[in-house]
């Protein structure tokens, strides 16, 4: 896939250059030839299985590349025997080079004036039939037939001055002597290369960068997805494909319903920019029939590396009734909760305080707590709160330190109510004393377990480095971002991030630059990233001094399935078997796969 790529772009790249200085022509024509020839002559990239006819059909068109301003578009033409196309016109230059089989052509020229079209007329200008290392090319107003002969499948790469699919006015006529003008393939049914399941575990672990875009509704991606696939249903893919690819030239896999939807999506891919782009032939389906893993579940890789960091670190837990049990006799115990806002303005355990994300460690060091009193971490299930007292206790936070077990899920199910609304004390701003403290101890944090902190010219570096991918967001809060941030940085707060790798970020092998406002923020998210497997670098204070944009850019939250919490009583044991599948997803995750000390 890599090597067909590079291969058509260098094409494309000659070939540009060639029609930029001797625009349409003749001459154009004769220079083309060769370099298409050249390309064509590279049969091993163009093989029969990632170029398959459709069932049942005698010709299927393929989209290699077409560019952003209209002006170029190189299509693989594959065709069986018996294929053939009645006398038609391009109304733009085009060349047709062979791969294999044998594609004959006759060429005619449209010999009337054209001002009736019930009276074509047509006049014989040759024939040809293409063979491999054969190329041909035809101005805008001739006209050719196509038929397939029975020397077994063919294969011929098409080169067009405009794609395809804004090729208006096209026209043919039902014989060779002309006619009555017919319009010709208004709206072409154009596909994209194929990778198989095996082709595609291969290119995971290769080492170069992948994105697997899992085009799929968001419940049925939960249903059984592959590792590490970037769940963006259909209808979001347009909008969110500038925040999930950066780079254009990235390798992406597209997964759909079934094929004709991963076709159509990849199609919107490709006219978003993008160049290198194939569809998983048979979907998850087939991926799973091949043996390969599928995981159930949202946000499963985040989830199981809580689960990870819970088993290897031995994060203390604490039980619904166990807290209920020390409320009653009185016992004081903190409880924070560090899901965003809106979350918990939803539903949440009684007397909890918000403190999203990695605001959780300065919030609990402005609380000014007794010494000894517990501090419990809750969020809607387990992965954040196992996250966010796993985190209090990396930066030596004095106090006893748990995670309450299944947050707000195990609430419900210990037959608790929740409660609702904001908590008025969130958004005051931390104290300085308490800030200077949070970002002292996150960069010890830092220094400990070397957590690279980068500088603005390795930012600018990156950048301008067209071979690699690299995110940047500013992982501040929703309210530190609107107030200000650098223009091209996303907002992702650092435990949302964490929480949703593999919906904010489609590339599993980028570099991942986080930065923030207050110099604490964008060292924990760096170190939880980098744990979790990532090339995550700091950046942090990165916004003092230069001018930042307010309010705009925020993008849409990514669609999420309904909250257990929004789920009728009766759906409450199959949320009880799913949070014994989570305790359980350990064991059914390789464990290597995350740095953790």
């Amino acid at each position: 896939m890599t090597r067909r790529h590079e291969a058509v772009q260098s094409a494309l790249d000659e070939i540009r250059r060639l029609r930029d200085t001797l625009g349409p022509s003749e001459e154009l024509l004769a220079a083309v030839n060769p370099v298409l020839t050249s390309l064509a002559l590279q049969e091993d990239l163009f093989d029969t299985d990632a170029f398959a006819v459709d069932v049942g059909a005698l010709m299927t068109i393929y989209e290699l590349s077409v560019d952003i301003d209209g002006r170029l578009g190189l299509y693989a033409s594959a065709g069986m025997p018996g294929k053939q196309q009645p006398p038609h016109d391009h109304r733009t230059w085009s060349v047709i080079a062979g791969v294999r089989g044998a594609e004959h052509n006759q060429y005619f020229e449209r010999v009337d004036d054209g001002r009736d079209p019930q009276q074509g007329r047509l006049e014989p200008r040759g024939k040809r039939t293409l063979r491999r290392g054969d190329a041909n090319g035809m101005m805008g107003d001739g006209f050719h037939t196509i038929r397939v002969l029975d020397e077994g499948p063919a294969m011929h790469l098409h080169l067009y001055g405009y794609p395809l699919d804004r090729l208006a006015g096209r026209i043919y006529f039902d014989s060779v002597e002309g006619g009555v003008e017919r319009p010709f393939m208004g709206r072409p049914d154009l596909r994209t290369t194929k990778v198989s399941a095996a082709e595609l575990a291969a290119m995971r672990d290769d080492g170069e960068e992948l994105a697997v875009l899992d085009t799929r509704d968001v419940g049925v991606h939960s249903s059984g997805h592959i590792p590490e696939s970037c769940p963006v249903p259909a209808s979001e893919l347009e909008w969110r494909l500038a925040g999930l690819l950066p780079r254009r030239a990235v390798r992406v896999v597209v997964i759909g319903e079934d094929d004709l939807a991963a076709h159509r999506a990849a199609h919107m891919v490709r006219r978003r920019g993008f160049t290198n782009v194939a569809m998983l032939a048979g979907g998850v389906e087939l991926w799973a029939e091949d043996g390969y893993d599928v995981h159930d579940g949202i946000h499963t890789m985040s989830k199981a590396f809580g689960e990870h960091v819970a088993h290897v670190r031995d994060t203390p837990m604490i039980s619904a009734d166990e807290l209920c049990g020390r409320r009653e006799q009185g016992q004081a115990v903190t409880l924070v909760d560090c899901r965003p806002a809106a979350e918990f303005e939803a539903l949440h355990v009684p007397g909890a305080v918000n403190a999203p994300g990695t605001e959780l460690l300065t919030r609990v060091l402005g609380m000014g707590l007794e010494p000894g009193t517990p501090v419990a971490v809750s969020c809607a299930g387990r992965t954040r709160s196992i996250i966010g007292a796993q985190t209090l206790i990396d930066v030596g936070v004095d106090n006893p330190v748990l995670a309450l077990e299944n947050g707000t899920m195990g609430w419900k199910l210990a037959g608790e109510e929740l409660a609702k609304g904001a908590d008025d004390e969130a958004a005051a701003f931390p104290s300085p004393s308490a800030l200077r403290d949070a970002a002292a101890r996150a960069r010890r944090l830092a220094d400990t377990h070397r957590v690279p902190v980068i500088g603005e010219a390795d930012l600018a570096g990156w950048l301008a480095d067209d071979s690699r991918t690299t995110y940047v967001f500013d992982v501040s809060t929703p309210a530190g971002y609107a107030a200000g941030h650098r223009p091209g940085f996303a907002s992702a707060p650092g435990g949302q991030l964490i929480q949703e790798l593999t919906v904010r970020t489609a590339v599993p092998l980028a570099r991942i630059v986080v930065a923030d406002s207050d110099g604490v923020q964008s060292l924990l998210t760096a170190y939880w990233l980098r744990l979790m497997g990532r090339e995550a670098y700091a950046l942090p204070d990165a916004n003092r001094g230069r001018w930042l944009e307010t309010n705009s850019g925020i993008e849409a939250e990514p669609a999420r399935p309904a909250k257990p919490y929004e789920r009728s009583v009766d759906a409450l044991q199959s949320m009880r078997d799913y949070i014994e599948w989570e305790l359980d997803l350990l064991d059914r995750v390789d464990a290597a796969a995350f740095r953790l000390d």
